[in-house]
This record gives C-alpha cells, sequence and structure tokens, in this order.
C-alpha cells in the first residue's frame, strides 16, 4: 500500500516541493513573475494560434490551462507552458491537409491532435522513453527552429501586407506554398496596415533594447488598436482581429474531444513529431537555465507533465502547447521562486483576457505580424552553423538538411528527418570497432598501440576490446580475427575490462574463432571478464566453448586478470618460451594509442 501512495505521489513531488517552506517572500517574488509573463503571454498566445490558423481564443484558452497544469507537475520550476511558435506551425501544417478547407472540421483535428499527442507522451513516460532526447543534437534542433522561423515570418507577410490567404491541401508545402498564396493577392496591398506593422515593428524592437522586462508585443497591441480607435478605421481599411468570445462564453469551453480511428491514423505522424519536438524544447530550454541555476532535469517527468498536461486541456479546447523558451527564461528573469508562478501567470493572463477581450476587434492583423516578425528573427542561429562549419563539417549537415527540409517538406516529416539523420551518425560512429593490441614497455606493464594483424613470429597476441560490441562491429570484428587466424599465432587473449556489452551476433563471431583456433592446436583466452559478461557468456555457450580454464574474471588489482591470461598462454604453449619472446615489447617510454 506504501508502494501504491508513492507511485500516485510521484507526478506531483515538483508540486510538493514547491510547497515546502512556501513563505511571503517566495510568494512575492512568484506573483511578480506571473504578472511580468502575462503580459508577454497574451499577444503571444494570441499570435501563436494565428500560427496554427485557429481562432485567437483557443491559444488564450491553451496558455491558461497548459501553464496552470503544468506548474503542477514540471521537474523544472521555471518552464512556462503553453502554445509555442514551432508547435503552432506542426499544427498547421498537419491538420491543413486533412480538414480540406472546413473550418470546424479543422479546429476539431487540432482538438483531437492535442489529445493524442498527450496520450502518446504519457505512453512515452510510462517507457521510461525521456533518455531519447540525449540522441537528437543541438545541430537537429536548432535547424529545425531555424527553419521554423523562416516559415513564420513568411506566413505573416499577407497580413503585414493587409490580406488573407487561404491555406488548401492543393498546396505545397513550406516555403512554395506560401508563396503560391502570395502571388495571387499582390495587388490587394493596404498601405495602412504597412504603416502599422512597421510602427509595432518599432515598439517591439524598441521597448526591448530600452529594457528587457518592457512588455513590448502588449505596448505595441495596445498602441495599435488604440490608433484604429481613435481614427474609426474598420476591416475595409486593414485586416482586424475577429471578435471574441464574452466572458459567459468563455466560461463554458469544457468539451468531449472528438477522435475516431480513422483520425488517429491521419494525425499519428504529426502528434509523434509534436510529442518528441516538445520533449526537445523542454529539456533544451531546461539545460539552458540549469547553466545559471544547477537545477537538475528530468526527462521522463517533463514527458509525463506535458502529457498530462496536453491531455487534460484537450478537454478545454486548447491546442497543442510546449515549454516556451521566451516565457521561461523571462519567468527565471523576473524572480519566479518556485512553479507556483506559473499558476499566477495562468491567472493573470485569464483576468486580462476576460476584462479587455471586448476591445480585441480594434486589434490590427498587422500588429501581431509585426510581434511574430520579431520571435521569427529570435529563432535564427546561423551563428551556430558558422560555428559548425569551422569546427564540424558533420553537424553542420545534419543542420542544413534539417533546416532545407523544414522550409521545404511537410513539418513532420521535417522532424523525423533530423532525427533520422543523428541516428545515423551514432551507428556510424558506434559502429567502428575499437580494438588495441597489448604490449609490453619498460615504462609500465603494457601500453596499447594500433592492432598489427600480422603477427610476426608473435606466439601470443594480447588485445583490448573496448566499448559496445554489438552486431555493428561484427562484420569488421571477424575480417580481422580471420586474418589473425591467418597468423603463425597460438594463443590470442581478449581483454574485455572496458567492454560495456556483447551482444548475440558478437559472441556468435568470437565462438566461431574460438572453435576454428581449437581445431588448428591453438587457443583463445579471455580475462577482465566483468561479472554480469561472465554470466552472459556461459547462457551462450561462449565459456564453454573457449573452456571455463581459459577464462579470467576481472579482479581489483591492476592487470591481475592479465597476467593470470599470459600465465595460462604460457601454459598452453608447453611453458618452453620465456615471456620476452612471447610478445612484441616496445621501449618508448609513455608511447600510447587512443583508439
Amino acid at each position: 500500500m506504501a508502494s501504491l501512495a508513492h507511485w500516485i505521489r510521484r507526478p506531483f513531488e515538483p508540486f510538493w516541493e514547491s510547497t515546502r517552506g512556501y513563505n511571503g517572500s517566495k510568494l512575492r517574488r512568484d506573483l511578480l513573475a506571473g504578472l511580468t509573463v502575462s503580459v508577454v503571454a497574451l499577444p503571444q498566445a494570441m499570435a501563436y494560434a494565428f500560427i496554427a490558423n485557429v481562432p485567437m481564443q483557443y491559444g488564450v484558452y491553451a496558455v491558461i490551462i497548459q501553464c496552470f497544469i503544468g506548474s503542477l507537475f514540471n521537474s523544472q520550476k521555471f518552464l512556462s507552458l503553453g502554445p509555442t511558435n514551432t508547435q503552432s506551425l506542426l499544427v498547421a501544417s498537419t491538420v491543413t491537409r486533412l480538414a480540406g478547407g472546413q473550418p470546424e472540421l479543422y479546429l476539431q483535428l487540432v482538438i483531437a491532435l492535442t489529445l493524442l499527442k498527450g496520450l502518446m507522451q504519457m505512453v512515452m513516460a510510462v517507457a521510461r522513453l525521456g533518455g531519447l532526447v540525449r540522441f537528437v543534437s543541438q545541430s537537429v534542433i536548432t535547424g529545425f527552429t531555424a527553419g521554423a522561423g523562416v516559415l513564420i515570418a513568411a506566413g505573416q507577410v499577407n497580413w503585414l501586407l493587409g490580406f488573407s490567404v487561404e491555406r488548401t491541401k492543393e498546396q505545397w508545402p513550406g516555403i512554395v506554398g506560401i508563396v503560391q498564396r502570395l502571388l495571387p493577392h499582390m495587388d490587394q496591398i493596404k498601405p495602412l496596415s504597412v504603416m502599422v506593422g512597421v510602427g509595432c515593428l518599432v515598439i517591439v524592437i524598441g521597448a526591448r533594447r530600452i529594457a528587457k522586462l518592457a512588455p513590448g508585443p502588449l505596448i505595441a497591441v495596445v498602441c495599435a488598436g488604440v490608433f484604429v480607435a481613435v481614427n474609426g478605421y474598420g476591416p475595409t481599411d486593414l485586416p482586424l482581429m475577429p471578435e471574441l468570445p464574452t466572458a459567459s462564453q468563455a466560461m463554458r469551453i469544457f468539451q468531449i474531444p472528438q477522435l475516431t480511428m480513422s483520425e488517429v491514423e491521419q494525425l499519428f505522424g504529426g502528434a509523434l513529431a509534436l510529442a518528441l519536438l516538445g520533449l526537445l524544447e523542454a529539456y533544451s530550454i531546461g539545460k539552458t537555465i540549469a547553466t545559471k541555476t544547477g537545477q537538475q532535469i528530468n526527462a521522463n517527468q517533463e514527458l509525463f507533465s506535458q502529457g498530462m498536461t496536453n491531455t487534460v486541456s484537450s478537454f478545454f479546447q486548447c491546442i497543442p502547447g510546449s515549454g516556451s523558451f521566451a516565457r521561461s527564461a523571462l519567468n527565471h528573469y523576473a524572480g519566479a521562486a518556485t512553479g507556483y508562478a506559473g499558476i499566477f501567470n495562468a491567472i493573470f493572463v485569464a483576468a486580462i483576457f476576460l476584462l479587455f477581450s471586448r476591445w480585441a476587434t480594434c486589434i490590427p492583423m498587422a500588429s501581431l505580424a509585426a510581434i511574430l516578425f520579431v520571435i521569427a528573427f529570435g529563432l535564427l542561429d546561423f551563428k551556430h552553423f558558422f560555428r559548425l562549419l569551422r569546427s564540424n563539417r558533420s553537424d553542420a549537415m545534419v543542420f542544413a538538411i534539417t533546416f532545407l527540409a523544414t522550409l521545404f517538406i511537410p513539418l513532420s516529416y521535417a522532424v523525423f528527418v533530423g532525427i533520422f539523420l543523428n541516428l545515423t551518425q551514432f551507428i556510424q560512429r558506434s559502429s567502428h570497432l575499437h580494438i588495441a593490441e597489448m604490449v609490453r614497455s619498460s615504462a609500465g606493464p603494457f601500453i596499447e598501440r594500433p592492432l598489427r594483424e600480422k603477427s610476426g613470429n608473435r606466439q601470443v597476441l594480447f588485445l583490448q576490446m573496448e566499448g559496445d560490441l554489438f552486431f555493428g562491429v561484427a562484420d569488421e570484428l571477424r575480417t580481422r580475427l580471420t586474418r589473425i587466424q591467418q597468423s603463425s599465432c597460438r594463443v590470442v587473449i581478449f581483454r574485455l575490462k572496458r567492454t560495456l556489452a556483447i551482444d548475440s551476433t558478437v559472441m556468435q563471431v568470437m565462438e566461431d574463432f574460438a572453435r576454428q583456433m581449437n581445431e588448428m592446436g591453438r587457443h583463445v583466452v579471455l580475462c577482465g571478464v566483468r561479472e554480469d559478461l561472465m554470466e552472459d557468456m556461459k547462457q551462450y555457450g561462449l565459456v564453454d566453448t573457449i573452456t571455463p580454464e581459459n577464462v579470467f574474471p576481472t579482479t581489483y588489482g591492476i592487470f591481475t586478470s592479465a597476467q593470470r591470461a599470459l600465465d595460462r598462454a604460457k601454459e598452453l604453449i608447453h611453458g618452453s618460451i620465456d615471456a620476452r619472446e612471447i610478445m612484441d615489447q616496445d621501449d618508448v617510454e609513455g608511447w600510447s594509442y587512443e583508439i
């Protein structure tokens, strides 16, 4: 019963940690941080709903509900959940192809995508798959976000110019589709919309230069709204934000998501991309802020937190959300003390929205476009790319391909392209066989040097094996052992002290080699064998093939197991040869190779 209580309590551990020792000082810091972030979160939420191609209120619902729920489960106290630029862009890319220009179906699919993403993340958390984030490099994340930044900026050009465009599934994905949508409407440019957009752009950038905490986006939206209201401009003069729901309507947002098996199949790829991207974003934010705070990041807890947040919020008509770097960094900068800052942020956003939503129809769309231009520019980290070009061409290639894939193919595929490239890199690097020859030296017991398979007159060959010996290195190992078998060596010693694991494919290669050596009256000896490896090799039958007296487990003494293996090698060749004749020697002091 105690273990069950612990299991139930565990997901809420971040919340209980925030509660312990909570006092008036922390309350003041959290209230101030929550208010500071809310004045940025509200216009951002509307802008991100804009990117996702849904009515503005659904972005606001998402930042309120998701920020509140996420604050109960996040392992990072500064992480601010809600709609983000990349998530919203991926939502639009996924759902536009399926909705066929039907607004009601489009919105239904977006909410269903939120639910599916949340459930997927919770399953991944239960399966402890958070560690997968380690296999996605910064180059993939930076390449994807840079591509998303270009798409976001390009997608706002029509609103800056003063006309609306329709997205259809017949259009090409990415930047080509945006150009397709823009070209037929270039004769509809409204100078007033351009003027308002440029003015808001100046306000947002200027406010950021004056003070880091200045709410430039909110100031720009308010100024633009006042300008439109005072001059009496209407929708015929420039595009304006549609009417938002009243307070009473906003209170009735609970609705069970509609999701069929056919829609699950259609949305599955997009939901998986959203789930992986959400984890990557949260983990990247955590690593960045952790360099300043020293806070530990629990990838599985973040998966569970986002999964729970998206699952619950889908019942309140929220679009998919994730961790926002801008809001999280601002939360930290504003002095948040605990995760309660996120709860206060949600409350303040809700209050501002309910009090001022009636004036939303005065806000020009060009002002939101200006905010998104600034956000998009912040996603372009080409400095990282040029540093990679100078230092690591392989990672630079991953960045470039991911960036181009983001621009020209559906975003859900672009995420997987980057991850696939990373996995390919990892497999290529890990498939290199790490094997070295150990030789006597006057500078110490042994040194390592590259394996020279032509052994000359050596009767004993002493090899050091390292890393994971898995099926990827089996062919290379078989080739090398075949060459050794063709030499005059009578005993081959494998030292497995630095071997982390051996899979069945490699064990079969070693067993074939040992059997062939035995048939030729020659021998294989193992030393430095850890207890877990010994058990695996016994179960497979490799120890019986080599014979137990030729297998020496690891010991606490330095090279003790190795010396016992060498003594056994002397016995096997009748002890008639001096140890100095058995192995090559090298008297170059301190000479070593890292293989």
